[in-house]
């Protein structure tokens, strides 16, 4: 029997998360105007959401919440991850990296799917929103409602995802410049700083 309330609370729940953009949609915003696969990303970026959902409702967001030490050295790892990603955001724009047209064919592919595959399932803002918050919600369900509930979730980050993709894949044809390019490095790296910040700031104020 579906548990259809479930399902649909799974799936705004998840979409009022996921449509405030944070450091994976940045990135995933970065590769598809590189020409990278629009279905490599989408599958990627929701993958990692049904991974990290699934943790969460199988106890891992319980684990974090009583044990808060591994919390922070989650945290901290993230603040890590996104201090080495915003660097790399912000040399690009000093430099003009990824400003020529042809710059998506001078990194190996196996690269940027690795630093996608990171940034999802490694960023401290998707365990947020799919380990703590939706994991623990769907913990709190009966069994087949919390499988519903997490076939909800996960529907919203695809929708999302390939909404995300289309709205830069529009955007591609205003890329044909250095300085548009060095507007979205910086962007990019702004973004990322700004959540390492937060995030430090945050864990600082646990001890």
């Amino acid at each position: 029997m579906l548990h259809l309330s479930a399902a649909a609370q799974g799936f705004l729940l998840a979409m009022g998360l996921f449509i405030c953009p944070g450091p994976k949609d940045v990135l995933v915003f970065r590769e598809v105007l590189l020409g990278r696969s629009c279905a490599v990303l989408i599958a990627i970026s929701s993958g990692s959401d049904l991974v990290l959902i699934a943790l969460g409702v199988l106890g891992v967001s319980a684990a974090l919440e009583t044990f808060p030490p591994l919390q922070a050295v989650l945290q901290a790892a993230g603040v890590v991850l996104l201090v080495v990603h915003a660097m790399h955001a912000a040399r690009a724009a000093a430099t003009g990296l990824t400003a020529a047209p042809m710059a998506a064919t001078t990194e190996g592919d196996g690269n940027w799917v690795r630093r996608l595959l990171v940034m999802s399932l490694g960023n401290p803002a998707s365990w947020l929103d799919t380990v703590v918050i939706l994991g623990s919600v769907g913990a709190a369900l009966p069994a087949p409602a919390s499988v519903t509930f997490s076939v909800g979730a996960v529907c919203a980050s695809v929708v999302w995802f390939t909404a995300w993709v289309a709205l830069a894949g529009g955007a591609s044809h205003w890329m044909s410049s250095p300085k548009s390019w060095r507007v979205v490095d910086t962007s990019t790296a702004v973004a990322m700083f700004g959540m390492a910040v937060w995030l430090g700031v945050d864990l600082l104020a646990r001890f």
